[in-house]
């Protein structure tokens, strides 16, 4: 029972006393300063938990504005499409995230609709509770070196629920690359720093979940092949 049950149930016993004319003073003494005993402890109780610090509020999410060009260069970083295309698609993207493989169908429609305005630059951001994002992106890397990143990156892709560095492994072997040289890339440190300057250029640019989308410079707000078009159409539209 908590103290103010007990407290409850003091004062009714004190009332019963008192209506059936059992009077014992002394008890009823008794039951007085037991029960002043108890109001100071509950309201030192309710003082101590006034005091207690209130729990941090739970920062909000920046606002993003989806009129402001950023400046998000091509650097290393893979392209897909014409390279002297006039219309960029940056997509900062996760290979276990699930939205990320849902979005690729779209991607490739658009870059089919579009083969000469329109080129696609993919910038890593492997999110931490992925456990194998980092090393697909390696992985895709590794390939690259030997003219197969696209293709392991749709293989990959294929299997975002249940890669692993044994299906990297098979899917390097399927796309017949020298799998001396793509192990020893894969296992080596040289892509790290690349990765992380894809990161820390995504952060700049207001990312903090995948995929994140920038048409010339500016964050996508929607992503349907509609929303792709209309905007595409207009940007070639004003050129």
């Amino acid at each position: 029972m908590t103290k103010r049950t007990n407290l409850f149930v003091l004062v009714l016993l004190c009332i019963s006393l008192l209506i059936t004319g059992c009077v014992d003073k002394k008890k009823i003494d008794e039951i007085a300063e037991t029960q002043k005993e108890m109001l100071a402890t509950l309201k030192s109780i309710e003082g101590k938990i006034g005091n207690l610090p209130k729990a941090a509020a739970q920062p909000s999410r920046p606002t993003i504005d989806y009129n402001k060009v950023y400046n998000l260069p091509i650097g290393t970083s893979p392209i897909k499409g014409n390279k002297k295309a006039p219309v960029t698609i940056v997509e900062f993207s996760d290979f276990q995230c699930p939205y990320c493989a849902r979005l690729q169908p779209t991607l490739k429609q658009v870059l089919e609709a579009y083969p000469n305005d329109v080129k696609l630059v993919f910038k890593d951001f492997p999110l931490s509770f992925h456990k194998q994002a980092k090393n697909a992106a390696k992985a895709a890397r590794a390939a690259g070196e030997q003219g197969k990143y696209w293709e392991m990156h749709d293989l990959i892709f294929e299997k975002f629920s249940t890669v692993n560095e044994a299906m990297m492994k098979e899917f390097a072997e399927k796309l017949n690359l020298d799998m001396n040289k793509f192990q020893a890339d894969f296992n080596s440190t040289k892509y790290d720093n690349l990765i992380e300057q894809d990161i820390n250029l995504g952060r700049t640019a207001g990312v903090t979940g995948t995929p994140s989308l920038f048409l010339n410079g500016k964050r996508m707000q929607r992503r349907s092949f509609e929303d792709f078009k209309a905007a595409i159409d207009e940007i070639l539209k004003k050129k």
